[in-house]
């Protein structure tokens, strides 16, 4: 979970945009962002609302979806007076996030600017505490990757699969937690993802496993390929291959460095192979968070600079019916002054040894 400390130099950075901005208020109900900048995880139905006001003081409200005691309703409306009476008649210029915050709330603040824009900029850089969530995340992603590894063969189907990762996270957490993902095998693979199903594995198909669990709300979100068997020639060459677009890529992120120039690179590399040519469709990356995909986003038209702090994913891949399936590959990183660390390391292998 976060810490208070970090919750601090949030809200601390929040202040400081709030101060340069001429707002003496703000105010979410995005339950995100609640959490973000205090530490408190409501529920996923729960009502919210977070203020922070110029002189660095803070509320965090909620309201009850159940009480044996009453019926609830409407609790949004529920909250609705106490907010008001948070608010108080003293702001001047106000900032709500619009994004998330439900309007019954806004509404409170006719007057007020949008401050959406400036909550995703704020969250590109990550501080310690939620450096430490995502690692947690990528724990489960070993996890289930190991146990993957060893149930995957033909005559087994994607849910077959799927039920072990999810017994081994389950293990792993103590509990359930949020685990989705791309679970498409084979030639399934090539334009698709998403949920598991009853596919039956092929005899030499290859599994692309893209998962991005999550205990609380920062995901880890890494990819790996495996082969139902022993790989032909060409998924060994076409698995080099992206492995040595992921560390062309590795080498190339530093601060500074425009996001968009990094996929260019990964691509025409990727375009210069023959077994890849022309078959890496989707972006090289994009950061990570309390949202799977945040700033900076790897991929053409983006505008994003890396900078010392961001988490991010690199994910290059290939993918036609002559590898009957596709390859993918991805870690998660921290850009740091000096270049990228890596925050997984979980062998990235077709086969034990592969």
């Amino acid at each position: 979970m976060l810490t208070p400390a970090g919750c601090q130099s949030r809200r601390d950075r929040l202040a400081a945009i709030m101060e340069q901005n001429g707002w003496d208020l703000f105010l979410t109900g995005n339950r995100r962002t609640a959490y973000y900048f205090s530490g408190t995880l409501a529920a996923a139905d729960q009502p919210v609302a977070f203020l922070l006001r110029g002189d660095g003081r803070h509320d965090l409200l909620t309201a009850e979806v159940y009480s044996a005691s009453r019926p609830v309703v409407l609790p949004y409306h529920d909250l609705l007076p106490r907010l008001r009476d948070a608010l108080g008649s003293g702001a001047r210029f106000a900032a709500v996030e619009l994004a998330g915050t439900p309007g019954i709330y806004s509404s409170l603040l006719p007057a007020a600017v949008d401050a959406s824009a400036d909550i995703y900029r704020l969250r590109k850089r990550k501080e310690p505490d939620e450096v430490a969530e995502i690692r947690e995340s990528l724990g489960f992603c070993a996890a289930a990757y190991r146990a993957a590894r060893e149930v995957i063969r033909p005559g087994l189907t994607e849910l077959d699969v799927y039920n072990a990762m999810n017994a081994a996270v389950v293990k792993a957490a103590g509990t359930t937690i949020h685990f989705a993902g791309d679970f498409a095998c084979g030639e399934r693979a090539i334009t698709a993802g998403g949920p598991p199903t009853a596919r039956t594995i092929l005899p030499g198909d290859l599994y692309i496993l893209d998962l991005f669990p999550a205990r609380a709300l920062y995901f880890g979100d890494t990819c790996r390929t495996f082969a139902a068997g022993e790989p032909t020639s060409g998924q060994v060459e076409a698995f080099q291959v992206v492995r040595e677009a992921v560390a062309l890529g590795e080498r190339a992120v530093k601060p500074g460095v425009r996001a968009a120039a990094v996929h260019a690179m990964v691509k025409e590399f990727l375009d210069s192979h023959e077994i890849t040519r022309k078959s890496f469709w989707h972006h090289s990356g994009h950061g990570i968070g309390h949202h799977g995909h945040e700033a900076p986003r790897i991929q053409p038209g983006s505008d994003d600079i890396f900078e010392a702090g961001d988490v991010i994913t690199l994910e290059p891949g290939c993918y036609g019916t002559h590898l009957q399936g596709g390859i993918r590959l991805e870690d998660n990183y921290l850009v740091t002054e000096s270049g990228l660390e890596n925050l997984f390391a979980f062998p990235m292998e077709l086969r034990p040894g592969v």
